[in-house]
């Protein structure tokens, strides 16, 4: 009798261990391809998000004095200016680090300007301050209230500017919470240019090519002093998001109030500053000193690498810098995904760990059951290589039913299984995709909120089917020889005698 009949006959016949090797493969491939196929989907995903996402490498001088890094003294037109008494980051040497490979941008703010434009604004904490006041003191008798009314005032009709070089890799911009509707962004090399919101235009009739007017003005007492700085509007934004305001929100931190404009507005607001208070007033520097920038890459996996190279430039002592990934709109976005890429490798390894086990010890122990069996067909003359080779068919014919009976349970299982991991990793939902955070510090900054729901599309690749079938092969093949083996070495005296 040829080996593929008594394998026929042994699988047919031995119908329980049959289904029982059967039903242990099933459980095993199935978990298998639903679990692989659900860590597909989302790597995938997350990998598109990847690839859409900002991300980039933040260098930020440390808290230093100012002694310690500059000197004054007086340039060739008798101007006193400051000089570096240490090697850090300035314009300049910014050029070098833009020619990373890998860096795509830069974004390099030179801080927030709250400025009287007389504006008609979106009414904040201080406007609600000053209707108080007037609501308590309509005829402005009250002189312990008259001080709070000047300030309110001015106040009131403020603008915060946000001093930039390149308006395109602004993070307002770039994680898009705000989009250019017209005009242009402000650019290297601008002087005198302005970026307004639409409500802001409309609450002011005002459009691309207008000028605004913004003064300085005492912080306590709320005078306005020196002259003014005028911007022309280049571009106008809009807003693609519900800013939640407090009764605590002051109108400079409203983003319908803000205002973009280029860093030139620092020197004349400083020059206005210490005119104005009796201080020494500075030249503009020639090659200005970058406090803080964020380096754009085009992709996170290249992090670590401009971070090297970054670090290898020795013009700058890097010892005045601390250096942190700007990743945060990626690991919002990708972070359910990244939740659901783990927990469905986990539930891989662990169904799939414990079935391979199961199935390794069924076969061990459906092998040494056939001692018998093995010792008659040595007897007769049934070279071991053949008896091997039977046991094998035998596995191979049950396993191969199973993945194939696996395969066509994969999808609607990874369909119930995925979107309940999907439910898992989910947030409860967000009104706005966009959340602002205003520090301590009234830094402003605008996160973007991860998606309420996780939605995948799965699909089963030929890649990883095959490579799960060939894994329940191994398992199998290897189980049944080295059982087999131990078995079939013997003499058949030696087997049928229990020796």
């Amino acid at each position: 009798m040829g080996v593929f009949k008594r394998a026929y006959l042994y699988v047919t016949r031995k119908k329980v261990r049959s289904i029982l090797l059967f039903l242990i493969m099933l459980v095993t491939g199935l978990f298998l391809l639903v679990g692989l196929s659900i860590r597909a989907s989302a790597q995938k995903a997350a990998d598109e998000v990847r690839k859409t996402m900002n991300t980039g490498l933040v260098l930020e001088m440390n808290p230093i004095s100012g002694e310690h890094l500059f000197e004054l003294a007086q340039n060739e037109d008798g101007e006193m200016e400051r000089r570096l008494k240490v090697p850090l980051l300035t314009q300049s040497k910014l050029e070098q680090l833009l020619d990373i490979d890998g860096v795509c941008g830069f974004f390099s703010e030179m801080g927030h300007e709250t400025l009287y434009t007389g504006l008609e604004v979106r009414p904040g904490g201080y406007s609600k301050e000053l209707q108080q006041i007037e609501e308590t003191d309509p005829q402005g008798l009250d002189e312990s209230l008259r001080q709070s009314r000047l300030s309110d005032e001015t106040y009131s009709h403020t603008n915060g500017f946000y001093l930039i070089e390149d308006g395109r890799w602004h993070p307002f911009f770039a994680n898009g919470a705000l989009e250019l509707t017209q005009g242009r962004h402000i650019e290297t090399g601008d002087y005198g240019k302005a970026v307004i919101s639409e409500e802001l235009a409309k609450m002011n009739g005002l459009q691309i090519g207008d000028r605004i007017n913004s003064y300085n003005f005492d912080f306590i007492t709320g005078e306005r002093y020196g002259t003014a700085f005028e911007s022309e509007i280049v571009g106008i934004f809009r807003i693609n998001f519900e800013q939640d305001l407090s009764n605590w929100t002051s109108e400079d931190n409203i983003f319908a109030n803000i205002i973009f404009a280029d860093p030139n507005m620092r020197h004349w607001a400083q020059v206005e500053y210490n005119t104005h208070y009796g201080n020494d007033v500075l030249a503009r520097e020639s090659d200005r000193v970058i406090s803080e920038v964020t380096l754009f890459v085009e992709d996170p996996l290249l992090l670590d690498s401009v971070k090297e190279q970054v670090l290898a430039n020795d013009t700058v002592d890097w010892s005045y810098y601390s250096l942190k990934r700007y990743d945060h709109d990626y690991q919002a976005a990708a972070g359910p995904l990244r939740t659901m890429v783990k927990l469905s490798t986990v539930l891989a390894v662990i169904m799939a760990a414990g079935a391979l086990a199961v199935l390794s010890l069924i076969l061990t122990m459906w092998v040494r059951s056939r001692k018998r069996e093995i010792g008659i067909l040595a007897s007769i003359g049934v070279k071991k290589q053949t008896t091997l080779a039977q046991f094998l068919l035998e596995c191979c014919v049950v396993a191969a039913a199973a993945f194939l009976l696996a395969g066509l349970l994969a999808g609607p299982v990874t369909d119930v299984i995925g979107n309940g991991l999907a439910g898992m990793v989910s947030s409860p939902g967000s009104a706005q995709p966009f959340e602002v955070v205003i520090d301590q510090q009234s830094n402003v900054m605008v996160n973007k909120m991860p998606d309420a729901e996780v939605s995948l599309t799965y699909h089963l690749t030929p890649g990883t089917a095959s490579g799960v079938f060939l894994t329940m092969l191994l398992v199998s093949v290897t189980s049944v020889v080295v059982s087999s083996m131990r078995v079939i070495r013997q003499k058949p005296r030696d087997i049928l005698g229990g020796g």
